[in-house]
């Protein structure tokens, strides 16, 4: 995870961009590179987290390139000390389509001097924040690009907006007028795989190359539910060392006290419960240095100043920093692509406080036979989607952690939406059913379990250690 801040040359003071470069320096506290090229300022802060330590921005002929994520196949294309070494290559190689051959989580900034044109591309899913403002004063037109919305605060800029999900554009650098947008993979929705096997492969895949040549250890946000158990199970299976963080709150105990006492030498638990006086310390500094970002959601607004589970989740990264484990595999996408919220058409938790709509759904996971006639659904790129990335990207932001997302893995995806139907209906999250199922990982079937992080235990609230 890094940060990056691009704006045209005297266009604000330096105080006020020394304000940006603190708040920015959170997602990136390795290294800030300040560079001048053409009549724009280029700044980047770096989180080194694997590879070699390599400096941005990319320069080269007259293209200047900035790059936030991973990018886990920049093997396939030549022996490169890191994978942002491969972009600007990539670029003059295929032109703006590079992106489509990307394998991972990015966010790409590059400025072409010679063809006077600016991309701005996300991941499919635009997992790794990019935003920007386009301004007009007389016959000038300036862009300002960053990784945080706050910087648009700071700058006293209104009319900013956040890169659109499986959307690369390319803008001119005179007029700043769009030139072109395309998709960055266009999923097939012929349903014809009639078993689990690929998507069991796609989905280890997925896991095992967010979890290889990294520099710190892998952390894991470990609930009774799903989503975390699945990764869990896999990361247990080919024995890749983990920690993983639990808030036991309204937990299924006896699920949780299997996954912790079955699990292997290379996976440490740390357990933890909150009281209330601990939560409320924990929403101050959450609630006063959260990106204030409001989102559409199927049944109103979604605040993430107010989001109790970001709370849980920032008392969880403050306690992980502590044990050096700066990356987490986050379980975002289990719920809005397998499942959209239900089950066989109703919400998974059938409870009277829980009817149609009030957890984003909205085909609760009945999957038709025909996949056009959802496809997109609201949740799929927007929504939930959008509102959980952004819980974890920015919660993160503030501890230097880097999220990785194996639920968004375009071939774990691609691999879903080609199941028939009727798999996909079988059970709850089929894929993940199947996978835990064959596996003999403990799990509940066919119940959602939350993260409840606003439930609290005011006689129990130390850490303890689970050992066994």
């Amino acid at each position: 995870m890094c940060s990056f801040l691009v704006y045209k040359k005297n266009k604000f003071n330096e105080e006020l961009i020394k304000k940006c470069i603190e708040k920015l320096k959170l997602r990136g506290p390795d290294y800030t590179n300040i560079i001048e090229y053409g009549e724009y300022i280029f700044i980047h802060n770096l989180l080194h987290i694997c590879g070699e330590i390599t400096i941005q921005p990319f320069i080269d002929n007259n293209i200047v390139l900035l790059f936030n994520g991973e990018i886990y196949n920049y093997k396939d294309f030549g022996d490169y000390k890191s994978d942002g070494c491969c972009l600007i290559p990539l670029y003059k190689e295929y032109g703006e389509t590079f992106v489509t051959k990307l394998d991972g989580e990015f966010a790409i900034i590059l400025f072409d001097f010679n063809k006077q044109e600016i991309l701005l591309s996300s991941d499919i899913f635009s997992t790794k924040p990019l935003w920007y403002s386009i301004n007009q004063n007389d016959n000038n037109f300036d862009i300002s690009i960053s990784s945080l919305p706050s910087t648009f605060d700071f700058l006293n800029i209104k009319n900013h907006q956040k890169s659109r999900p499986n959307e690369c554009i390319i803008l001119d650098m005179n007029d700043l007028s769009l030139k072109m947008k395309f998709n960055i993979y266009n999923f097939d929705l012929n349903q014809y795989k009639t078993n689990f096997d690929d998507w069991d492969i796609a989905f280890e895949k997925a896991i095992l190359k967010r979890t290889n040549n990294n520099k710190f250890k892998i952390g894991l946000c470990l609930s009774s539910g799903y989503d975390s158990g699945s990764i869990a199970c896999v990361l247990e299976k080919y024995n890749i060392p983990f920690e993983s963080y639990t808030m036991t709150a309204n937990e299924n105990l006896d699920i949780l006290n299997m996954r912790t006492k079955n699990k292997n030498d290379n996976h440490m638990n740390y357990t933890y419960s909150i009281s209330e006086k601990l939560y409320n310390k924990n929403k101050i500094s959450y609630q006063k240095n959260i990106e204030n970002i409001i989102i559409d959601v199927t049944y109103g607004k979604y605040n993430l100043i107010d989001d109790w589970a970001g709370i849980g989740l920032y008392y969880l990264y403050t306690l992980s920093r502590k044990n050096n484990t700066f990356i987490f595999l986050s379980g975002t996408g289990g719920d809005e692509i397998f499942s959209d919220y239900g089950w066989k058409g109703e919400n998974i938790k059938k409870c009277s406080a829980h009817k149609k709509k009030v957890d984003g759904g909205t085909f609760m996971g009945l999957f038709p036979e025909d996949l056009t006639t959802i496809f997109p659904w609201f949740n799929f790129y927007t929504g939930l989607m959008e509102a959980f990335i952004a819980k974890e990207e920015y919660t993160g932001s503030l501890h230097g952690i880097e999220n990785r997302y194996p639920f968004l893995d375009k071939n774990v995806v691609q691999e879903f939406l080609w199941l028939t139907a009727e798999l996909k209906n079988n059970n709850y999250k089929s894929p993940l059913y199947n996978y835990m199922k064959i596996h003999n990982y403990p799990f509940k079937e066919n119940e959602k379990i939350g993260f409840k992080a606003k439930t609290f235990n005011n006689k129990l609230h130390k850490k303890y250690l689970i050992k066994y």
